[in-house]
């Protein structure tokens, strides 16, 4: 038989805690945006956030790290320069939960570019040394 989950007591001072005004950088426009669709993208998936779900004292909370990773997922899709309405549409869970790794096609992609670049930066060098 499961138990379910022990809240801890919590007192007024504890809510008051929590409520604390926060100092830090306010995110620009672009980063605005994005944040705001991930929260979307998330709310969008509630089975998703049942499984990152935290609590914090007597409220539930979707954990940092979905939103986070919903983030990645969304700034992906708007740096390829997919419209907000489209990449809420597309979306989906998996698409989310895989946005931290990379896959070898991609590392090997990215491997071969920069040695394009490094050769034609060395062929370039020749050619002005040679000129000289």
């Amino acid at each position: 038989m499961t138990r379910a989950a022990e809240h801890p007591s919590t007192t007024e001072q504890d809510h008051e805690e929590l409520w604390q005004p926060v100092e830090g950088e306010t995110p620009d426009s672009a980063s605005r945006q994005a944040l705001h669709l991930a929260h979307l993208a998330v709310e969008k998936f509630p089975d998703l956030a049942r499984r990152y779900r935290s609590f914090a004292g007597p409220a539930v909370v979707v954990s940092g790290a979905l939103v986070a990773l919903a983030g990645v997922a969304v700034a992906r899709r708007l740096r390829r320069g997919q419209r907000p309405e489209e990449i809420l549409d597309q979306i989906t869970s998996e698409e989310i939960e895989q946005a931290a790794t990379v896959t070898s096609r991609h590392n090997r992609w990215w491997r071969m570019i920069v040695r394009i670049a490094r050769r034609r930066r060395r062929a370039m060098q020749d050619e002005a040394d040679a000129s000289r």
